[in-house]
């Protein structure tokens, strides 16, 4: 049969921070490496509004659950996708409307293809009062509960998760021993840092602030009949300025 190869993207949109100074470089970086599907974090009203205007050949999950315009979404290129159930999971994230938001999606004219599982996720930042106050990390238990719920979900169908998970260690194994991969350790490789873009061009104060700590926060994790054939992180400018203060991270499947 012919393969099924598409491109997922995950991105943490930065909120609303300086977005009108950045909103060029998002629409650009969405028309130059654009995605078949994207799932983000830190979303805003006004992000959310830009990208449907970058990728006018995709869908995305329209509800009046707050959630969706305010902390993250999924979009899809209609073309190859078509969407047969969405909803959003309470896997235990701190902050109003904060979830695990998923879609099934259903490649188009294939038949012989089972429906995918596609999740995004933004565990909660180690500054939040609640973990400052009581020193616990509470992303080891939004990992469990995130493989839970796609246990329900997916089963052992094809499955992907794409998350900023505010972490690099206890809830990465969590995932692991969900059966998760990422699309880097998949390939035999290591991922690159994605936060903080440097330089991040602030006005009046140059570059990002000296110091700061690089680290992989963003990952895609695969289950079940996926093979990953390419990965990256994207280092992106435009005339000059990020997009974002996180970088995308961008892979290639095929759907066995």
């Amino acid at each position: 049969m012919t393969p099924f190869t598409f491109v997922a993207m995950t991105y943490n949109l930065w909120g609303e921070h300086r977005l009108r100074a950045r909103r060029d470089a998002l629409k650009s970086l969405f028309a130059v490496r654009e995605p078949d599907i994207v799932g983000v974090q830190e979303l805003h009203p006004k992000s959310r509004a830009l990208i449907d205007d970058a990728l006018p050949g995709h869908a995305r999950v329209d509800d009046a659950f707050p959630g969706w315009g305010s902390r993250g979404n999924i979009w899809w290129n209609r073309d190859m996708f078509h969407l047969t159930e969405y909803g959003a999971e309470d896997v235990g994230i701190r902050g109003e409307h904060n979830r695990l938001f998923w879609v099934r999606l259903k490649p188009a004219g294939r038949d012989d293809l089972p429906s995918l599982v596609f999740s995004t996720a933004h565990f909660t930042w180690p500054g939040h009062p609640q973990e400052r106050l009581d020193d616990v990390n509470p992303r080891v238990d939004q990992a469990r509960h995130t493989v839970a719920a796609l246990d329900r979900l997916a089963g052992d169908g094809p499955c992907m998760f794409v998350v900023d998970i505010n972490d690099y260690a206890r809830p990465l194994w969590v995932m692991r021993q969900g059966g998760f991969t990422d699309s880097f350790a998949a390939l035999g490789a290591s991922s690159p840092p994605t936060h903080p873009v440097v330089p991040l061009v602030e006005p009046g104060s140059g570059w990002a602030a000296p110091g700061a700590v690089q680290k992989a926060l963003d990952w895609i994790y695969h289950r079940g009949p996926l093979r990953p054939r390419t990965t990256e992180v994207v280092d992106f400018f435009y005339e000059g300025q990020a997009p974002s203060d996180h970088k995308p991270v961008v892979a290639t499947y095929t759907l066995a």
